[in-house]
């Protein structure tokens, strides 16, 4: 079958080749075919099983809540940076304050709400637990004293710690006994065999981007805007897209950024149709300027679609227009969607209801890994036989497709790819 018929997958299922070919190894042999069932991801709305249809194939769709079968008591350790030796337990105000500043105080138990989520709705579906929590207070003598005064290395599975040194001494001290320690914040880790880095790298949200822009047949011209810092990312664009024009930010008359462009530089750049923008930048000025000339040439002639390669606080700031970046339909690669609180989520009710406030990223972080770890575990013998009898798993936020490095440990290899959409943010699809 033509890559033709990935496309139509993509855009019925939200799934790029390479995961139906991560789920279905049999793909990269005979490609595509009619009458082909696949497996897919399931998602945190699927229970069960169910089917859907196409003119190339039949997908079956399952959970692994359905393949649970090791029912062994799961000891997991949680290892986070609360530092509660610092914590004046004696005064509510002083304990207030110091949940409100503490850079890791505040993300830990953040987490561990989300993880305590999970172990209830786990135990709801008949898993033991031995759940484990050990405050690293973010220093590496007090991770050396827990290893050696604590029985870390009879853990089915270690999250955590959040700081590189102290994950790398885990990792290390706990490689000789084969346990599996995942990271649940890190990027690009220098890992042993027994790591799996849950946070996909900066990289492949770049790729990934890029894919999607030309998996988009309807798609007429590609325009990259970038500042004087971004111009690398500016001609990788461009060799990707050998047609593409580019704009660079205006600079002043001492040759320094001036984080601007005139509406000539783009109009001049624009064709009839569909034109895909790329803007690369960290500065929140230059955001602002260029999504406010790009919305009002956002018309029946020239529709405009926004996109970037790297997301990041410049286009959250106050002063970026939200109605600018929906009716742009801005587009952006992130590790973890965003979901729907009108999708009526039984996960953020029930965090509501326990905790009296929405979850977080990070609470919803904390949910969605402690679930896939512990059903990994209970729905194959280990986490590492888990990579390949279950390629792709998906929770409320995140979703998780292990790949192994040559000579290293594991990573996840999927993100999402999102968009504004009437003042909402969805998966595009």
């Amino acid at each position: 079958m033509p890559k033709e018929g990935f496309y139509r997958l993509k855009i019925k299922l939200g799934l790029e080749q390479e995961e139906l070919e991560a789920l279905n190894p049999e793909l990269k042999e005979t490609g595509l075919k009619s009458g082909m069932v696949l497996k897919i991801p399931f998602s945190s709305n699927v229970t069960g099983t169910g089917t859907i249809t196409s003119n190339e194939v039949t997908a079956t769709s399952s959970s692994l809540i359905g393949q649970i079968r090791n029912f062994e008591t799961k000891n997991i350790v949680i290892m986070l940076p609360f530092k509660l030796n610092r914590v004046n337990a004696d005064s509510v105000y002083d304990a207030k304050k110091k949940i409100e500043n503490d850079n890791f105080l505040r993300p830990s138990l953040d987490f561990h709400s989300g993880v305590l989520m999970a172990v209830d709705s786990l135990k709801k579906l008949g898993i033991s637990l031995k759940v484990d929590v050990y405050d690293t207070k973010n220093q590496l003598s007090e991770v050396s004293h827990l290893l050696s005064t604590t029985n870390i290395e009879n853990a089915d599975a270690v999250i955590g710690p959040l700081m590189p040194n102290n994950f790398a001494r885990v990792a290390s001290e706990l490689k000789k006994n084969n346990v599996p320690v995942i990271s649940p914040n890190l990027k690009d880790l220098k890992s042993s065999e027994n790591v799996f880095q849950s946070m996909p790298s900066s990289a492949l949200l770049k790729t990934k981007m890029i894919d999607f822009v030309k998996a988009d047949s309807s798609k007429s011209h590609v325009i990259v805007i970038a500042d004087a810092k971004n111009v690398a990312t500016s001609n990788a664009i461009k060799r990707e897209f050998g047609s593409a024009s580019q704009i660079h930010s205006r600079k002043d008359k001492e040759g320094k950024d001036s984080y601007y462009v005139l509406e000539n530089d783009i109009i001049s750049k624009l064709k009839p149709g569909k034109n895909v923008i790329f803007l690369e930048t960290e500065n929140y000025t230059f955001v602002s300027n260029v999504t406010s000339i790009l919305n009002s040439l956002n018309n029946e002639e020239h529709e405009i679609v926004l996109a970037t390669t790297d997301i990041n606080a410049a286009f959250e700031h106050d002063e970026i227009s939200n109605y600018h970046l929906s009716n742009l339909s801005f587009h952006f690669p992130t590790v973890s969607k965003t979901y729907n609180e009108d999708d009526n989520n039984g996960f953020a009710k029930q965090y509501k209801n326990k905790y009296g406030a929405t979850p977080n990223k990070t609470a919803v972080r904390g949910f969605d890994l402690m679930m896939d770890v512990v059903l990994r575990l209970s729905a194959s013998d280990n986490m590492y036989n888990s990579v390949n009898e279950f390629p792709l798993t998906e929770y409320i936020e995140n979703k998780f497709a292990y790949n192994k490095h040559l000579f290293g440990g594991y990573y996840n290899n999927t993100i999402y790819v999102v968009k504004y959409d009437d003042l909402k943010i969805v998966e595009a699809k």
